[in-house]
């Protein structure tokens, strides 16, 4: 039984790695397509706070979701671990790249992500599967 196990880490491993991947790309897309808006729609820098923070909270929200239907189980810890990653992500790319100081919207931000994480990995395993008829 200890290869059940291992196989069983391994399939949950596998399955955050692509969320968080699945994850990451979602944000970076709808960071460019904000980035756009605000450039033609002429919008305050203000609002670049805001709009990262709900591109920040989709892409937590789809990395739950796909995490947890690749791993089709366990989906509020899958959502869990998803949102905490991409927390610990934005918090390192963060420090390397600009003077973070720790401020509310930092832990709003960080809330959303876990949060919107666990939505998605609760929603992921819940979802239902479509059969292909012939």
């Amino acid at each position: 039984m200890p290869s059940d196990k291992k196989t069983d880490l391994h399939h949950i491993l596998k399955g955050v790695l692509w969320g968080v991947l699945a994850g990451e790309t979602v944000t970076v897309l709808l960071l460019l397509l904000f980035a756009l808006v605000m450039t033609l729609a002429g919008l305050p820098l203000a609002a670049a706070d805001w709009l990262s923070a709900i591109a920040f909270c989709f892409g937590a929200f789809a990395s739950g979701f796909f995490a947890s239907m690749i791993v089709k189980q366990k989906g509020l810890l899958i959502g869990l671990i998803c949102g905490v990653i991409l927390t610990v992500i934005m918090f390192l790319i963060g420090t390397v790249f600009s003077k973070i100081d720790t401020s509310l919207f930092l832990l709003l931000k960080a809330a959303g992500s876990i949060l919107f994480g666990i939505i998605g990995g609760i929603l992921g395993v819940n979802r239902k599967q479509r059969r292909i008829k012939y």
